[in-house]
């Protein structure tokens, strides 16, 4: 059972199926960790010429802030409600969906998205709801797919599922962020947790070789899993832990894992430096393409 269980699950709802999927996934984790969920839609007129957003802020806000309250609550009635019942909160808010999330996320235990909003224009740009909070909130970011494994799940309690959860291994702040936090969800699910490390590289050291340099990769690699597996999963004495050092980049290593997963748990080096622009790092690619619904962790 959690530590913190009046902690909500916090859940971004924009009327699309992606986020239908991310309440669902919060109602499961819910039940399982006796935490209350917080469905929240937040909303602007910001797309309109600025003399209309005006004149219609001042004559017809109420109308507006009503139609966001109807599409809040039409998303929920379409996510059957889980049984045993969840305590479930609705908050409409006039700002920014990324900004609301941002506030009302410092008394959430996590925030739950889902990975494709309304319209073309968000499944092509790197500034959707989801992207942009993943470089925003310093807790954790689950972000769900809604793929048609998940949905042949969408009746079983997150206890229930005996599927691994995964969690990418590097030896980096955030990594071993996501090692403490996948292990507590493994914990809670009765789930065994499975540490992936991907070691290989496209390159070599000059002058050493190849027979050489990949055997040492893999040697450091499992020297580095039975370290975390030693010094990081102290309170998780009765945890199944596997360690897998796979011969392949750590991209292409979670990403197969997750086909296999029901959660998957990565690090991020967080809003400094040139890695926030890189869409191509590993938890982007993870975010994009994983098989499972995803959890960033900064360090």
């Amino acid at each position: 059972m959690s530590t913190e269980p009046t902690r909500e699950i916090l859940v971004g709802i924009d009327g699309s199926a992606g986020s239908e999927a991310a309440l669902r996934w919060a109602y499961r984790t819910a039940q399982v960790e006796r935490r209350p969920v917080t469905a929240l839609l937040g909303w602007t007129a910001d797309g309109l010429p600025r003399p209309v957003y005006q004149a219609a802020a001042a004559a017809e806000h109420g109308a507006l802030a009503a139609a966001a309250a109807q599409m809040l609550d039409r998303t929920i009635a379409r996510v059957p409600a889980p049984q045993p019942a969840v305590e479930l909160r609705r908050l409409v808010v006039d700002q920014d969906p990324v900004d609301a999330l941002v506030a009302e996320a410092k008394n959430a235990a996590m925030t739950v998205v889902g990975a494709r909003g309304p319209g073309l224009a968000h499944r092509i740009l790197a500034g959707s709801v989801a992207h942009r909070l993943l470089h925003r909130s310093s807790g954790p970011v689950v972000v769900v797919r809604g793929t048609a494994d998940e949905a042949g799940h969408a009746d079983e309690t997150a206890s229930q599922d005996r599927r691994p959860v995964v969690v990418g291994v590097d030896g980096s702040e955030s990594s071993q962020a996501a090692v403490r936090w996948a292990a507590a969800q493994a914990a809670e699910r009765g789930a065994p947790l499975h540490l992936v490390y991907g070691y290989r590289v496209d390159i070599t050291s000059f002058g050493v070789s190849v027979d050489e340099f990949y055997p040492s990769l893999r040697t450091d690699a499992e020297r580095l899993l039975a370290d975390v597996a030693t010094a990081g999963l102290d309170d998780e004495a009765d945890l199944e832990v596997r360690q897998l050092a796979v011969d392949d980049t750590p991209t292409r290593a979670l990403l197969r894992a997750s086909a296999e997963a029901q959660l998957l748990a990565v690090g991020t080096r967080g809003r400094g430096g040139f890695a926030e622009l890189v869409l191509g790092s590993t938890a982007h690619q993870c975010v994009l393409h994983a098989d499972c619904p995803v959890a960033v962790l900064h360090a």
